[in-house]
């Protein structure tokens, strides 16, 4: 059976590693050879920001402490260094030159401890998310692995009940969108995914949504309904970001599948649906308590990328079995149509024009891993052996 489809996709994890302009280039190439016909640049993360901001001049750069296995798996010697626009520019036209797409990808409302800590102390404000209940506040950890204080003691992400925090995001996602649409850009991900970290909260007894009393007002607000709750507000952000990259010109929006369509621990009750037209980045199969399939998204008309994480996520520092998958599993029992759903599998049938591509994911959770060289050469076996299922 032909399981080929028409997006193959490489995405690239820059922000929590610095890797040089030459190296990615290196990259592009190895894909190119494999198959892949677009990169997804993923240039925000938890540990750093690795594009340069017009906007936001002191933004870019990355901090080892952030580093949620601990500071040990992080470089410190890199966290002044990024990328900067002319030089992205210059892959952008490299990549396409090659016949590679390039999509931007940039993460929010999670996924900003660096953003969120390098905002608060270059302004002064703190744009950082809480948990809010019984009259009590704290913070919404960035990580519980190491509980380090640097990266334990700061946000996972944004306040998105607090106007200078959207802004803040919104002014990113603008220049950012701007300026990959000029080199001729027209897909870009908007992220939206753990973006509730792993840290305690405050009341344990209810989930870490029902512990967001200020979202939940806010929510309230927004919509004049009372049946509103924390959820609706993300909904909402999300389909705001959406609405503005539209307006840049994006003829496509992608978001990750795991804060999709979640009910089972929120209290959503559908006062407001995500825009239909947002495409999924399936990658995790506990979505929704693992209520959710592929045809949660499907069938209410989402289009779905294949990035399940068990077959097609390298994690520095782990290498491509950290899921126990090996280049032999993948390419044995991986396609873009193969979707593993805890011990069950869904095979939909191919083509199916709803799947509209796949990939492989490279994560920079533990920098210090693994150098440029000796990442690349690990990396090859996995490339091929997903390009070979893609194609």
């Amino acid at each position: 059976m032909n399981h080929s489809v028409k997006e193959r996709i490489f995405l690239l994890d820059c922000a929590r590693k610095y890797y040089t302009p030459a190296w990615i280039k290196r990259l592009i190439l190895e894909i190119k050879s494999a198959g892949f016909n677009a990169i997804s640049i993923h240039f925000g993360e938890d540990m750093g920001h690795r594009l340069e901001s017009k906007t936001y001049p002191w933004l870019a750069g990355g901090d080892h402490t952030l580093c949620v296995f601990g500071a040990a798996n992080g470089e410190a010697e890199k966290d002044s260094k990024f990328i900067t626009q002319t030089q992205m520019a210059d892959i952008v036209r490299f990549a396409q030159s090659e016949g590679i797409e390039v999509i931007p990808s940039f993460d929010s409302p999670g996924h900003m401890n660096y953003a969120v800590k390098k905002y608060n102390a270059e302004t002064g404000s703190d744009i950082s998310n809480y948990f809010h209940k019984n009259g009590q506040k704290s913070i919404v950890r960035g990580s519980s692995f190491n509980k380090e204080p640097e990266q334990y003691n700061f946000s996972r992400g944004i306040d998105i009940s607090n106007p200078e925090a959207v802004e803040f995001a919104m002014n990113l996602y603008a220049e950012y969108g701007r300026f990959f649409y000029s080199l001729g850009c027209r897909k870009f991900d908007i992220g939206g995914d753990e973006l509730l970290g792993y840290g305690e909260t405050i009341d344990d007894t209810l989930s870490k949504w029902q512990n967001l009393d200020h979202w939940d007002a806010y929510a309230k607000k927004l919509t004049g309904n009372e049946n509103a709750v924390a959820y609706d507000a993300f909904i909402l952000y999300m389909n705001g970001i959406a609405a503005l990259m539209r307006s840049i010109g994006y003829e496509k929006i992608l978001m990750w599948n795991d804060d999709v369509y979640r009910d089972y621990d929120t209290g959503w009750l559908g006062v407001t649906e995500l825009d239909r037209s947002i495409d999924i980045q399936y990658w995790s199969i506990k979505s929704n308590g693992g209520k959710n399939t592929v045809h949660t998204y499907l069938d209410r008309g989402h289009k779905v990328y294949n990035f399940i994480s068990p077959y097609v996520y390298y994690v520095v520092g782990f290498g491509g079995d950290k899921y126990g998958t090996t280049p032999e599993i993948l390419e044995r029992e991986w396609n873009a149509y193969h979707f593993k759903r805890g011990t069950s599998e869904i095979d939909l049938p191919a083509p199916d024009e709803r799947i509209l591509g796949g990939g492989y994911c490279l994560w920079s959770d533990c920098p210090a891993g693994e150098s440029e060289d000796e990442l690349l050469e690990n990396l090859k076996p996995y490339i091929r052996a997903c390009g070979k299922k893609l194609n």
